[in-house]
């Protein structure tokens, strides 16, 4: 009944092969900077602060852009930062790109429910499509969106991903088990993620019955290649599947499932007024630079450091997504495609309830597999 299991061990060399294969990839994805790397200091609107820009000709100061959150005194013996303050919907566009961006890294299904069995073991190429609301204003938290004119470039309407993924099945800790790793790059970005999932099949093998096979997996990923955000993506799968044979030669194996995901999305440190090195400031106080105001005699010479900030911490982002797909296997090389759609985001941040909203809409993806099975 469970033929799957019959195979002979893949050779450790093609074990070898694969994680090379997805090292590469995600090497390949940090060497390349890009329009889609966060930027989420251009999630604040700038605005014009006199006495910041280097002085003309004859001395008089003059204007400079910064982020309107960064506040500053109105003292007349100088402009040192105060603090940091948000407006009222800064939290609400960092939870709702959190929550689009945590859909795109999140691991795919990209398998039936049947596992690989005990002997089984696959690696494969895989290729992914997401949609992103890109033309919403929580997507100028990207390098390549200019904060000074959010028309003028956006992002594309669709993130695309790359990379390479192993797969194995396994009769210990549980029969009918598996579990997979790999490693995607965000293409046009120097981010990567790296994912992993373990899968228990509760009913498999029965492949002349009318039941189909079913399987409940979970899965992790985390965002890497990035200082702006430590982004990790949990998820429960249930999946249900059934096996045809096409002509004695290949099967067909269509596949259904409903995942639900966790996102956790924690803010790095960032800096709001970067045209400003504070440490150059303090050993050059009376330097006139663009965006750094002169220090006056006796302040703090790092007051600038005043003007780093991270975004508070909010609760978990919960968003839904449903799958619809196939393999089709043919000897020991198989094809998957697979459609996703993850309706839009409701879920409101617990820490501070009137905070922060997801506002993210719905999102579709579209992934292709293919590689060895043995």
């Amino acid at each position: 009944m469970a033929f799957f299991r019959t195979r002979p061990a893949a050779p450790r060399r093609l074990l070898v092969v694969a994680l090379a294969t997805g090292a590469v990839i995600a090497a390949g994805g940090v060497a390349r900077a890009g329009r889609n790397d966060l930027q989420l200091l251009n999630l604040c609107a700038p605005h014009s602060v006199p006495g910041l820009g280097v002085p003309d000709v004859n001395g008089n100061p003059t204007s400079s852009s910064e982020c309107s959150w960064v506040q500053r005194s109105t003292a007349a013996n100088g402009l040192g930062v105060t603090g940091i303050k948000f407006d009222p919907e800064a939290q609400t566009r960092f939870r709702s790109l959190m929550s689009e961006l945590g859909v795109v890294v999140a691991p795919r299904l990209q398998t039936p429910a049947d596992t690989l069995g005990y002997a089984g073991f696959q690696f494969s190429a895989e290729l992914g499509v997401t949609k992103i609301n890109s033309g919403r204003d929580y997507w100028n938290g990207v390098a390549g969106v200019d904060p000074a004119n959010t028309a003028a470039a956006r992002p594309s309407s669709y993130l695309m991903t790359v990379g390479g993924f192993v797969r194995k099945g396994l009769w210990l800790p549980l029969p009918a088990f598996e579990f997979g790793a790999g490693a995607l790059n965000i293409v046009g970005s120097r981010m990567y993620v790296v994912q992993g999932y373990a899968k228990i099949a509760l009913q498999e093998g029965f492949h002349g019955w009318v039941l189909p096979s079913l399987a409940v997996r979970g899965s992790v990923s985390q965002l890497l290649g990035t200082d702006q955000v430590d982004l990790n993506v949990y998820g429960v799968d249930v999946l249900l599947s059934k096996a045809f044979g096409i002509a004695g030669t290949a099967r067909l194996e269509p596949f259904v499932g409903w995942n639900l995901l966790f996102i956790d999305a924690q803010s790095g440190v960032i800096d709001a007024t970067p045209k400003c090195d504070a440490i150059d400031r303090a050993s050059n106080p009376t330097m006139a630079t663009t965006g750094c105001p002169a220090v006056p005699t006796g302040a703090n010479r790092f007051n600038d450091l005043e003007a780093n900030f991270t975004f508070p911490q909010q609760s978990v982002i919960t968003r839904q997504r449903w799958s619809v797909g196939f393999k089709l296997k043919m000897s020991v090389l198989f094809l998957v495609g697979e459609l996703d759609i993850s309706p839009a985001g409701h879920s409101n941040d617990q820490n501070q309830p009137e905070a922060a909203r997801d506002t993210s809409g719905t999102q579709q993806s579209f992934a292709l597999s293919a590689g060895f099975d043995f």
